[in-house]
């Protein structure tokens, strides 16, 4: 359960960001145009060394947008992520790496993830042929594309880190519009991505999802999530909607359904004229539909959260 986006409004004075990401935000701008200052002189950023240290949601937005425009980089979110040092999420990364499974990491890392920000709602799908990692956002505007970035590059960062294992997404998709150049985004992330999808979010099989981590540690588990588990409990439960009851669905009366075999999560990108369809392997479960003329942004999106595999005739 995730607070709410009134709750979280209220809750000292306004949304608020673990401040734990800032200081490599900061190295890295410093790192590639050697003047940070705009960033440093935003309010709240006077403590970063605290280890508890929140700051501003607004001054948090902030600095990332001018970190984007000082540096003129368009990928910063992946940069950032990729420059994060072993433990620099905290406690979190430890309850993710004493994790049994990734999957029970990942699931980790999405239950903890409104104590690294107040308009965080991640959430886990997961069945027996994947694992979709969701970051919602609950904020009253639109979270800057570099954040949505940074916060899937960080997980498949963190992911590839504790198996020892180069894991590459089955697919990754971002609601923002494409980049004038993805190069990073694809170097990176190394499987299919998609922009303008409507919905920030990371598919992975079921065979990564299940890899063991060598980390794996039940005692220390224990005591890293009854640590969590403090601030996450002073948090009162958010609507428990699943996000596909938040989406309206987009479609042409001419098209139907299918039923096929199970699965967990369905993106399906349409547009209002001519339909090709694209199928990923059979053990996954995402299908896309997409109009050949829009290969990167879809004129509309449908995210379908069902029992079974439903394919477009």
């Amino acid at each position: 359960m995730m607070p709410s986006a009134d709750v979280r409004s209220r809750r000292r004075g306004g949304p608020t960001v673990q401040a734990w990401a800032f200081p490599h935000l900061i190295a890295w701008v410093e790192s590639q145009c050697g003047d940070a200052s705009p960033i440093r002189r935003l309010p709240g950023l006077d403590a970063l060394d605290r280890p508890d240290a929140r700051i501003p949601e607004a001054t948090a937005d902030a600095a990332w947008r001018l970190a984007e425009s000082l540096t003129r980089d368009e990928a910063i979110g992946v940069h950032v992520a990729e420059s994060l040092p072993r433990g620099g999420l905290d406690l979190i990364e430890y309850a993710v790496r004493s994790s049994a499974s990734l999957g029970s990491g990942l699931e980790r890392l999405a239950h903890y993830g409104c104590v690294l920000s107040d308009r965080v709602a991640a959430r886990i799908d997961a069945n027996d042929h994947g694992l979709g990692l969701i970051v919602g956002d609950v904020g009253g505007s639109p979270l800057h594309h570099a954040r949505a970035e940074f916060a899937l590059a960080m997980a498949l960062k963190l992911a590839r880190d504790v198996t020892g294992f180069e894991i590459v997404p089955v697919q990754v998709a971002f609601s923002h519009d494409r980049p004038n150049d993805t190069a990073e985004h694809r170097r990176f992330f190394r499987g299919p991505i998609r922009f303008g999808a409507g919905t920030n979010t990371m598919l992975l099989s079921a065979a990564d999802a299940a890899r063991t981590l060598p980390g794996a540690d039940a005692a220390l588990s224990a005591i890293v999530r009854r640590r969590l588990d403090g601030p996450l409990s002073k948090a009162p439960p958010a609507d428990s909607a699943p996000l596909s009851a938040r989406v309206r669905p987009e479609t042409s009366s001419s098209a139907t359904w299918t039923t096929s075999a199970p699965f967990c999560h369905v993106w399906a990108f349409a547009a209002s004229r001519t339909r090709t369809r694209t199928f990923l392997p059979p053990a996954m479960s995402c299908f896309a539909a997409t109009d050949p003329t829009l290969p990167e942004t879809p004129a509309s999106t449908i995210i379908c959260h069902l029992p079974t595999w439903r394919t477009w005739t």
